[in-house]
């Protein structure tokens, strides 16, 4: 490795660090005010520490493999789970100890690949930071704490984001193939990608690279959907366990109008509460319209528009967060002198609250 090239990982590692660090002794505050206010009459997810909600189910799955668990597991893809296997293959501490450090390590690899990104697309270094800590506060990115996939999904889709922005197709069409292995969310790169080839230059590969790029992440989900179908029997089967739990498809232009209505209704602290993060997420769309290259809002946008799509609004932040783009846009708003301090301060306040509500049992990260 060149001087330079030392110099460029040791600035990232600099500037990556804090806010990694930060994210995480605030997601250690939720937990422990969580502890102190008591566990209930119950068992809460407060209980599994990391391993809570979704990381339970990725344990099962690195244990006993899906068919070792019920068939509701199946809706979660393989990538995370094949990735665990080799950590712990390295790692001691058991299942649960590589499920963590793998998901907390990729949310390092993911910051550090934005800060690439930012700095590529603006040239600006004080963007690229902003973003870094947009991306670490963003409030449901607590997840990328817990024993959740996301982590390894952002790494990966902002490497796809990045090698398009540098017109390496081959390289854009194998990260989106992995993506599309760790999360059905990996079919949507393809809008990003498709909106970067849309206009060749003389640089930009041939063809069927580009087409390559293009089908990367579709070709990764559809290996998982047609090799559960196959071994369960049931076609589409991981879309049909989903459904299950979230619902039939639904307009979401129609779930956006029905959700206006739960916010005054006896729905406010359920989906009402997701419609008002959706009205957050609209104003942060217009904003990557309006500032950043028409791939990113259009990749945000889709991401948006998949999680409306449900009639059961559970973990739509969540789903957002996989639309990384979002975290532009609040780095956009957060270097506006007047709107920069609040900014922040609203994410650094919402992300251990939703992560404290989520132990607790009141909120489905």
């Amino acid at each position: 490795m060149t001087g330079g090239r030392l110099g460029l990982v040791r600035t990232e590692l600099l500037v990556v660090l804090p806010a990694w660090v930060t994210a995480r002794l605030l997601v250690a505050a939720a937990w422990v005010a969580v502890r102190l206010a008591g566990s209930g009459s119950g068992p809460r997810p407060v209980d599994r520490g990391l391993l809570a909600w979704d990381g339970d189910w990725y344990q099962s799955l690195m244990v006993h493999g899906y068919d070792g668990v019920v068939a509701e597991g199946v809706r979660f893809f393989p990538g995370f789970v094949l990735a665990g296997r080799l950590a712990d293959a390295v790692l001691p501490g058991g299942p649960g100890v590589a499920l963590v450090v793998l998901a907390n390590l990729s949310a390092f690899v993911a910051t550090m690949l934005l800060y690439r990104l930012v700095l590529l697309e603006t040239g600006r270094r004080i963007m690229a930071r902003r973003a870094v800590w947009a991306l670490s506060l963003f409030p449901p990115a607590f997840v990328l704490v817990w024993a959740y996939g996301e982590g390894l999904f952002l790494a990966l889709a902002i490497g796809v984001l990045l090698c398009a922005r540098r017109e390496r197709w081959l390289a854009v069409a194998l990260l989106a193939l992995a993506a599309g292995l760790v999360r059905p969310t990996g079919a949507l790169l393809a809008v990003p990608v498709l909106a970067a080839v849309w206009r060749p230059t003389e640089s930009s590969g041939r063809l069927p690279e580009r087409i390559a790029a293009v089908a990367g992440g579709p070709v990764g989900v559809g290996i998982f959907v047609w090799w559960s179908s196959a071994h369960f029997g049931e076609a589409f089967m991981p879309l049909n366990v989903q459904r299950s739990l979230r619902g039939d498809p639904v307009n979401p232009v129609r779930r956006l109008v029905d959700g206006i209505g739960e916010v005054f209704g006896g729905e406010a602290m359920g989906d009402g509460l997701h419609i008002v993060a959706v009205a957050a997420l609209l104003v942060l769309l217009v904003v990557l319209v309006r500032n950043w290259p028409l791939r990113y809002s259009a990749f945000a946008a889709s991401c948006l528009v998949v999680a409306l799509a449900a009639d059961n609004l559970n973990s739509l932040e969540r789903y957002a967060l996989n639309g990384v783009p979002f975290v532009l846009a609040v780095a956009t708003l957060a270097s506006r002198r007047r709107l920069g301090p609040l900014v922040m301060a609203v994410s650094a306040t919402a992300m251990p609250i939703l992560a404290a509500m989520a132990w607790w049992g009141s909120y489905v990260p």
